[in-house]
């Protein structure tokens, strides 16, 4: 894999969840406007983005929406959060609820931070896991899990509340929520994934035999090297002109090589 690859989950279809608090606000309008978003400033950052459907009006069963994310390196699931069907002043925050693995945990916290932050909830922002009979609670984690893919699900405070109702129905705000949350998964990503291209090339190690002033005398080594049967290199360091022998990938095989080497009379040391 050479991109961290993410699967965005819009919570619900259609006209669903209106907000007792604002009459304007449905929670599967934001959440699918801000799924839009993110995805947008996650591609930004080089991230692969995929969403579990192509238009609002589309519904899915929730475990397949889950699995869409085969492949992924997360799964997530926008939402909005109530206190029953009035609306509640009181309750105030985000919750980001992780699968019961425990892989989740960091993300959750850090991305329950960062939501209060920019919301500037009344409550700190909450992550906890919900288990269900086989595994997570929520389906959609569940249909994630299926596939090997970390699932979350997050609620961007609540739609009972006035307040944040009405800064969610801000498109500015949720282009400035879909930038926060962007910054704190791709650091999460680069902490916990290891691209191909981001792993450090293993060592080559090489035997150097001499440094010599002038070129000459590095290719009188060589050519005694040569009728050895040893594979040969000069390399210009400086001033110096230096004779290498190999490109071993194990430490061991150089270290043959220079016992071999000590034993025809010629030192060598190891380099990488």
């Amino acid at each position: 894999m050479t991109k961290y690859k993410v699967c965005l989950d819009a919570g619900h279809y259609g006209k669903y969840n209106r907000s007792p608090a604002n009459k304007e606000y449905y929670e599967s309008d934001m959440t699918w406007k801000l799924h839009l978003l993110l995805k947008k400033e996650l591609e930004a950052l080089g991230v692969e983005v995929i969403t579990t459907r192509t238009n609002q009006a589309t519904d899915l069963a929730l475990t397949s929406r889950g699995k869409k994310s085969k492949g992924c390196h997360l799964f997530l699931s926008l939402h909005s959060n109530a206190v029953g069907s009035n609306a509640d002043e009181k309750t105030d925050y985000p919750l980001v609820v992780v699968p019961v693995s425990g892989k989740g945990d960091e993300l959750g916290k850090a991305l329950s931070k960062c939501i209060a932050k920019t919301m500037q909830t009344k409550q700190e922002g909450k992550y906890k896991s919900r288990k269900g009979i086989n595994g997570d609670w929520y389906g959609v984690m569940c249909g994630a899990a299926s596939v090997g893919t970390v699932g979350l699900l997050v609620e961007h405070s609540f739609h009972t509340n006035t307040r944040s109702t009405n800064w969610l129905l801000n498109d500015s705000n949720l282009a400035k929520l879909a930038k926060a949350e962007a910054g704190v998964i791709f650091d999460w990503l680069k902490e916990n994934f290891k691209l191909e291209e981001d792993k450090a090339p293993a060592s080559i190690y090489r035997v150097q035999i001499g440094a010599y002033a002038k070129k000459s005398g590095a290719n009188t080594m060589v050519f005694r090297l040569n009728d050895l049967g040893y594979k040969t290199a000069i390399v210009k360091s400086g001033s110096l002109y230096k004779v290498q022998v190999g490109a071993y990938r194990s430490k061991a095989s150089a270290e043959a090589t220079v016992k071999k080497l000590a034993k025809q009379g010629i030192k060598g040391i190891i380099v990488v």
